[in-house]
């Protein structure tokens, strides 16, 4: 069984490295690839690396509703002309690693992925509803800057945001249940734009991040949450 993923995993990554060097912003849809690059794109390494005047403006929200249950993120392009184009991605079911597996028929290699590949959707903002969304956003204080030293352990409830705005580099953050995430005015509107088909995660009162880990927990049920990220004074902080 070991070797039958070992060689798997490396069929997935033979085949999906060509894509993901095309798409950059692309490179966490197949559960595989996204073991390399989901941290890097929570951080918005790539619309950081691009932020320079008169280049592209560009928004990602991550909202985590504990990643062993769902993530959804939507990357928002604003349009020279007021509007936005919005891409929707929704993860749910990551915690499990071996669900299904054992009872897959397989007729194509990357058939096996599907229950972990990203459910994604689109939308057009008009101008009004772009301008709502951005004073939102100022409401929000989304621009930055964050709290430096804010932890966002996997398995909680937290928002990032990572912006590019006529060339201007910003990060926020709200975690679950600490005061700041009151401060959240964007998150009902987004959800109203968003048609894909999996239910909304919401906050809910749980104990403890680390109270709610089981590091000696038996195989079938691994999980793939154990892991903290941590804010810094314009951005997440580097792993």
């Amino acid at each position: 069984m070991k070797a039958f993923f070992a060689i798997l995993a490396a069929t997935t990554l033979f085949a999906a490295a060509p894509a993901s060097a095309q798409r950059p912003d692309r490179n966490v849809e197949k559960p595989i690839v996204r073991s390399f690059h989901w941290f890097d794109f929570v951080a918005a390494d790539d619309i950081r690396a691009a932020c320079v005047p008169g280049g592209r403006n560009r928004l990602r929200l991550i909202y985590n509703a504990l990643w062993e249950e769902q993530v959804r993120a939507y990357d928002i392009f604003l349009q020279p002309d007021g509007t936005a184009g919005m891409n929707i991605g929704v993860l749910e079911g990551q915690g499990n690693v071996t669900t299904g597996i054992t009872n897959m028929l397989i007729s194509n290699p990357s058939d096996i992925f599907a229950p972990w590949s990203m459910k994604g959707g689109q939308r057009l903002l008009s101008a009004d509803e772009t301008r709502e969304l951005i004073g939102l956003l100022e409401q929000s204080h989304a621009f930055g800057p964050p709290r430096d030293g804010m932890r966002l352990p996997d398995n909680d409830f937290w928002w990032t945001v990572a912006s590019c705005r006529n060339g201007v580099w910003g990060f926020q953050a709200y975690h679950y249940p600490t005061d700041g995430f009151a401060n959240v005015k964007f998150s009902a509107k987004l959800f109203s734009w968003d048609r894909v088909p999996v239910p909304v995660n919401p906050p809910r009162k749980l104990e403890p991040a680390e109270l709610r880990r089981d590091m000696n927990a038996p195989i079938h049920r691994a999980r793939a949450d154990r892991w903290m990220l941590v804010v810094g004074k314009d951005g997440l902080r580097p792993r």
